[in-house]
């Protein structure tokens, strides 16, 4: 997915957020928003927002000095998840198709999203994803895919916040019950309040699968900025689960078979996601609707 002119005043948002978490002066303020305006103005709009937004971070940590903003949120994002998931576990032993549920808490989980969003209400998203109908819906098409899978297949889960990588175990430990070869990928560093190693490791993801990094700060997965040993996971797995608006951003276009996982949680994602589906914009409007997408090899 290339630059939409909305991105541009949605950077300023973020830059605008960040800003005040790191300092309650106004001057400071506007010359994080001052930076980042001067680097909007040659921007790629050939690129996706998630690379793009590599340089926008750096240009807001260089002001502010304050590489990591949302550190003590990812820690309570966390943390209330962790408490909430014994919950939701015991729903999915009382569920007919628990992973079919495990992947709808896992979109859910989707909503901790502070690039994207001011606030998060995560209640609500459970809430509404029992039951909701999805906007794009290739859930059986994916559940049909990971039935197939033989013990051992290679599976590459790729992640994105923090918070939302706890609803994602639910997933994760039913495919490794199932023998699968699990690899979770996460960010090379921090950015907004997406997951790194550091934050997989403290939630116990390592216990169901093998975690690597990226190697890149970026909220989504940009692939000529990733390591060869992301690359070599992403191109030799047997099945790729994406995670998360931003890896759907990078690899909505990529040359493989890919399953996103996620909600539209803007105007231009609903675009793009309509012009590839086919779909009537009006159902995509970017007000978090619920997607499993399945992008078959191109």
């Amino acid at each position: 997915m290339k630059m939409h002119e909305d991105c541009l005043p949605c950077y300023l948002r973020q830059a605008m957020r960040v800003a005040r978490i790191c300092s309650a002066r106004e001057e400071e303020h506007r010359a994080v928003t001052a930076a980042v305006s001067r680097l909007l103005e040659d921007i790629d709009m050939e690129q996706t927002p998630p690379a793009n937004a590599i340089a926008v971070y750096d240009c807001i940590a260089a002001v502010t000095g304050c590489p990591d903003p949302y550190r003590d949120l990812k820690k309570l994002s966390n943390e209330q998840a962790l408490g909430l998931l014994p919950l939701l576990r015991a729903e999915l032993l009382a569920s007919p198709d628990p992973l079919a549920m495990a992947v709808r808490f896992a979109v859910a989980g989707n909503s901790i999203d502070y690039g994207a969003c001011a606030t998060v209400d995560i209640e609500a998203s459970f809430s509404r994803c029992r039951s909701a109908v999805m906007a794009v819906d290739h859930l059986g098409i994916l559940l049909e895919r990971v039935r197939r899978l033989k013990n051992g297949s290679r599976v590459l889960y790729l992640a994105d916040n923090c918070g939302e990588i706890v609803y994602d175990q639910l997933v994760l430990e039913i495919l490794h019950e199932m023998g699968i070869d699990l690899t979770v990928a996460v960010r090379g560093g921090p950015i907004i309040n997406d997951a790194s190693l550091e934050d997989a490791l403290a939630c116990g993801l390592d216990r169901h699968a093998r975690l690597i990094s990226s190697g890149v700060a970026c909220p989504g997965t940009s692939l000529e900025h990733c390591s060869d040993e992301l690359l070599a996971h992403f191109h030799q797995a047997d099945l790729v689960i994406s995670k998360g608006q931003g890896n759907f951003e990078t690899l909505s276009e990529v040359e493989r078979d890919v399953f996103f996982l996620l909600l539209v949680k803007c105007r231009a994602a609903g675009l793009h996601l309509a012009e590839l589906t086919g779909m009537d914009r009006r159902l995509l409007a970017g007000e978090g609707e619920m997607v499993v997408y399945y992008s078959p090899q191109r």
